[in-house]
């Protein structure tokens, strides 16, 4: 856990030195957000639930460097076993807005991008139940909490579109495949945070977000006062 802590202080630290950089070239400023869908999953699937915070800014024009930070959090329990796995996760990446071929004057977005992910989570197992016909059922010792780790790569495709003032709401279809995954000879993890299930190592995810732009002011050269002659 301490170091996706550290990995997430590391990004949001690069996303405050970029928007420090950028005020003098962005006229859309800083984009804040939450994904709506994470806020939905607990009511169409009862053993989730989590958060996730997103940000990005414009660094050259039509270019956007973009941040997203959540945690997850997975309980289910079956005949043989109950499971319980929680954890954080980051993604850090670019985002190509090609709307200004369309429209120049628009401020909405119509991206492609691309994404890194970590995530650092644990899992466990207990209540365990191996049935036998002869020996008849057992209950062997629970599985003790093992911590993993997990990276990843997306490409984004999606919208933004302003609703009212400085409020935008978006979506983005994710295309992820899987880097990595920590090994427990014990048991497979059920799920990993921030991608999805960990069974597969290609997967798809959907976010529908709202966001708040905090314009930035733009930076302007003073002229200089000429001297009288």
């Amino acid at each position: 856990m301490k170091k996706t802590l550290k990995y997430i202080f590391s990004t949001l630290i690069i996303l405050l030195s970029l928007t420090v950089s950028a005020q003098t070239a962005s006229r859309n400023g800083l984009s804040l957000g939450v994904d709506l869908s994470r806020i939905a999953v607990p009511f169409i699937d009862s053993t989730r639930y989590g958060w996730e915070a997103l940000a990005d800014i414009q660094i050259v024009p039509n270019v956007f460097v973009a941040a997203e930070v959540g945690s997850q959090t997975s309980r289910f329990s079956k005949p043989e076993y109950h499971y319980s796995s929680s954890g954080a996760y980051a993604r850090l990446g670019l985002d190509y807005n090609f709307i200004k071929h369309l429209d120049d004057k628009s401020e909405d977005k119509i991206f492609i991008g691309a994404r890194l992910g970590f995530s650092s989570f644990y899992h466990d197992a207990d209540n365990l139940l191996v049935r036998d016909s002869i020996w008849g059922d057992i209950n062997p010792q629970p599985i003790p909490v093992k911590w993993l780790t997990s990276g990843w790569t997306e490409v984004a495709l999606g919208m933004r579109a302003r609703l009212i003032n400085n409020f935008y709401l978006g979506w983005s279809v994710r295309a992820k495949i899987r880097m990595w995954l920590g090994k427990d000879e014990r048991m497979h993890p059920f799920s990993i945070p921030g991608y999805g299930k960990a069974n597969v190592k290609n997967t798809f995810g959907v976010n529908y977000s709202l966001y708040y732009m905090i314009p930035l002011r733009k930076k302007t050269d003073v002229p200089k006062e000429s001297g009288t002659q």
